[in-house]
């Protein structure tokens, strides 16, 4: 795709033009006002390292809440549904799966939008408590659809999270050094997993239940750090100008956020946007739904391994897989500077496609080699959201980035749906067998292998850094 060159004021603007006051919908970001000077965001905005330390915590709850149900499954499901059945659990639990993706597909489009209009650190908020509250809200479910029900609103806050602490990290950090801030973050997500794996060795006994209560007290330790970030200095200047503008016509604040909201997600698609938007969404849909439909299945195939609920087991297993995650974000700014995005993307899903199959269809019992293989796959498995995190940022200017993030990363959430239920239908196919429905979906990574020819080689925004 032919690059086009923009020159760098436009990007801290709100590019409005209304027709009339009285016809919002005709506010468009993509018309021209007149320019002000671009302050660099680097030193001026919230302090970069309190982001840094804020958004990490953050990460390190998104992925202790979103990894609790995979960790207890089996036992969770078995009780709610009254049946040891694998084919049975299998069925039910992709089931809950998709309803999570669901919410968190939809939460990472509306949170990114509202992130774009009322604020990067507020809607940050908002999202904590959302997916805090309805953690603990699953201890009290009584049957699999309650239970499902609350995972939706978890996905929707958890989603949400995400995408806006990635964006305003980018936002805040120098171009030179962004790469390793966002990889560092990227350990969160990974340290997180490794917090539900010492909850289960420590609460695990006692019913899977209390992982979930567990689940609500940290997130809300980082509500505290959310209200003390301010706006990025890029974002204050953008707002203001639409600010202006709405109070030039007379237009209601809704009504502006409405109509512009709107106008974000078309510029994704114009002649410029449409061809990157398209084609990196498409990559980042393969992490997504590999992971979901192929590595989620882990700790339900280790009791399969083990013949019992395992609460040992499962917990080292997703010891060794998280270490391998974390090692991915420690090492992915490396992977990025040595080999650009799109072979650092290539790779790793290669590699994670030769260690999913090879595991699930090599091993038959729990055992060290087992975690040899999981430490590798975790590390594979992850790297390419450690890449997308730092890449995606790039591709997009200020006034859409937030609504490009969230759209593009999560987009594969609606795939990812589709193969949790597939899935499950592979798992009563093979007759419960959770390492035969991983493997033959494993196979999508090799999708992902060809979709990297058609991304751009870098961005365009932020100093971008790829190469």
């Amino acid at each position: 795709m032919q690059t086009v060159s923009r020159p760098p004021a436009p990007e801290s603007l709100a590019h409005v033009s209304i027709e009339s006051s009285s016809e919002l919908e005709a506010i468009n970001l993509a018309s021209t006002v007149e320019p002000v000077p671009v302050i660099s965001t680097e030193m001026s905005g919230p302090s970069r390292w309190h982001v840094l330390i804020a958004t990490w915590l953050g990460g390190v709850f998104d992925g202790m809440d979103s990894s609790i149900f995979a960790m207890v499954l089996f036992p969770a499901l078995s009780e709610l549904l009254h049946t040891q059945s694998h084919s049975v659990v299998g069925q039910y639990g992709s089931y809950i799966i998709a309803l999570f993706m669901l919410g968190w597909a939809l939460g990472a489009m509306i949170f990114g939008a509202m992130a774009d209009h009322i604020g990067r650190a507020k809607t940050l908020s908002i999202t904590i408590l959302l997916y805090a509250i309805c953690t603990g809200l699953c201890a009290v479910a009584s049957n699999w659809w309650e239970l499902g029900i609350c995972r939706f609103l978890v996905g929707a806050g958890i989603g949400g999270e995400m995408g806006i602490g990635a964006v305003l990290l980018s936002e805040c950090w120098p171009a030179k050094s962004r790469v390793f801030a966002v990889s560092a973050l990227a350990t969160s997500l990974g340290t997180g997993y490794l917090l539900t794996a010492w909850l289960n060795l420590s609460l695990g006994h006692l019913g899977w239940r209390y992982l979930f209560m567990a689940g609500i007290v940290p997130a809300f330790l980082t509500v505290y750090m959310r209200f003390k970030l301010r706006e990025p200095e890029e974002f204050v200047r953008l707002q203001e100008a639409r600010d202006k503008e709405s109070a030039r016509t007379g237009a209601s604040v809704w009504g502006t956020i409405t109509a512009n909201a709107s106008a974000c997600f078309k510029e994704l698609f114009t002649k410029e946007n449409c061809q990157k938007t398209v084609s990196v969404a498409a990559v980042a849909s393969v992490a997504i739904v590999c992971w979901w439909a192929v590595i989620a299945w882990i700790p339900a195939w280790i009791n399969q391994l083990t013949g019992d609920l395992a609460v040992e087991q499962r917990s080292h297993a997703m010891f060794t897989k998280d270490i391998g995650m974390i090692l991915s974000g420690l090492l992915g700014g490396i992977f990025i500077k040595k080999l650009g995005y799109r072979l650092a993307l290539g790779s790793s899903f290669l590699l994670a496609f030769a260690l999913s199959y090879g595991m699930f269809n090599t091993v038959h019992e729990f055992g060290p080699a087992l975690l040899c293989w999981l430490v590798a796959l975790g590390f594979f498995a992850h790297l390419p959201f450690v890449i997308m995190w730092t890449y995606l940022p790039e591709l997009y200017e200020a006034k859409v980035r937030s609504t490009a993030f969230g759209f593009i990363y999560n987009a594969g959430r609606y795939a990812a749906i589709v193969a949790a239920l597939g899935s499950g239908v592979l798992i009563q196919t093979f007759g419960g067998s959770y390492a035969m429905a991983a493997s033959t979906v494993s196979a999508v990574y090799l999708l992902g292998v060809v979709g990297v020819f058609f991304i751009p080689a870098k961005g365009e925004y932020l100093g971008a850094v790829g190469h």
